[in-house]
């Protein structure tokens, strides 16, 4: 199959050839390898033989590529807005709009060429504009939906081929945490199930978080956080207990502790860590974004000689 990266007037720019894994009559997934020099990026670098899973639409405002080192490591997934994928039996052309997102296996987002993109669309017809903006929420979903399938496989991983056990303590998320994990099939073998705190009742009486931990720093803290993870993993007797509070709003803000405002804590055999973020999100939004933050806070403790201390690790993340 040859492939026709086009300009938005649909010029062809560049073109490459890859061997088609499945298609259907809705999109198309291919093979591609990167063969030209390599190519470094601020945000991955590209070298020869690396692997390009690349699925192409024809009605959606976008593509998807996952890219993989030759040896099959994940390097990130990149998507970028184009027109619907015009696809034939032997050629596929597609017409990039400038924007583009990144997304690294630590669950990082990037989101690229911004500016390109908002002069380009000056240029399209308001209907092709309205689409190609429409279809920046959907590669955000895809791509947040391919990282979180990565980070639970990851996880899983990680737990089992120690033979542990992991508990979750959620107050702000609601049990989002949780919900991912058991996404997952096989997740009976490791995960216990959680405690949705939302009260201080329920954090004290059943995480034994402290009346003075309430009192001195209050529900929103780093100090709460690592209670509740210690206390969800005596509850149900877990090896890792990972913790969730904060402030998801609209309301509940101060100027100490603004709507937005979360903890997420682990606590394992290897070690404990809390890091807090300020969302700008709607309520929504820093539910995800906050059950998102410990997700790769529990990855990156099960899988990084970081998590190597006895010691509370801290660390913090202010967006927006």
């Amino acid at each position: 199959m040859r492939v026709h990266k086009c300009d938005h007037r649909g010029e062809r720019r560049v073109s490459y050839e890859g061997d088609v894994i499945s298609r259907d009559g809705r999109r198309i997934t291919l093979r591609a390898t990167w063969t030209l020099p390599t190519r470094t990026l601020p945000y991955v670098t590209l070298e020869q033989g690396d692997i390009f899973i690349e699925t192409f639409y024809t009605d959606r405002w976008y593509n998807l590529f996952e890219i993989r080192h030759r040896h099959g490591d994940l390097k990130g997934w990149y998507a970028d807005v184009t027109r619907p994928a015009r696809i034939t039996d032997d050629d596929i052309e597609w017409d990039d709009l400038a924007l583009d997102i990144w997304m690294n296996p630590d669950g990082a987002m990037l989101i690229l060429d911004e500016d390109e993109f908002e002069l380009l669309l000056a240029e399209l017809p308001p209907n092709e504009a309205a689409s190609a903006r429409g279809a920046i929420a959907l590669m955000e979903g895809e791509l947040r939906g391919r990282w979180q399938r990565f980070a639970n496989d990851a996880i899983a991983h990680a737990l089992t081929q120690r033979g542990w056990t992991l508990g979750t303590a959620e107050s702000c998320t609601g049990g989002l945490i949780g919900d991912i994990i058991t996404d997952r099939p096989g997740s009976s073998a490791y995960f216990l199930g959680g405690v949705i705190a939302y009260s201080n009742d329920v954090k004290r009486h059943l995480l034994g978080v402290s009346e003075a931990t309430l009192l001195r720093h209050g529900a929103v803290s780093e100090r709460c956080a690592l209670e509740m993870a210690r206390g969800v993993r005596k509850a149900l007797g877990a090896d890792v207990g990972v913790s969730a509070t904060g402030i998801a709003g609209p309301d509940g803000g101060t100027m100490d502790k603004p709507v937005g405002l979360t903890f997420v804590g682990v606590s394992s055999p290897i070690g404990e860590q809390v890091e807090h973020n300020v969302w700008p999100y709607d309520r929504a939004g820093n539910k995800q974004a906050t059950t998102d933050a410990a997700l790769k806070l529990l990855m990156r403790h099960l899988t990084s000689d970081r998590a190597m201390y006895p010691a509370l690790q801290t660390g913090s993340n202010r967006s927006g």
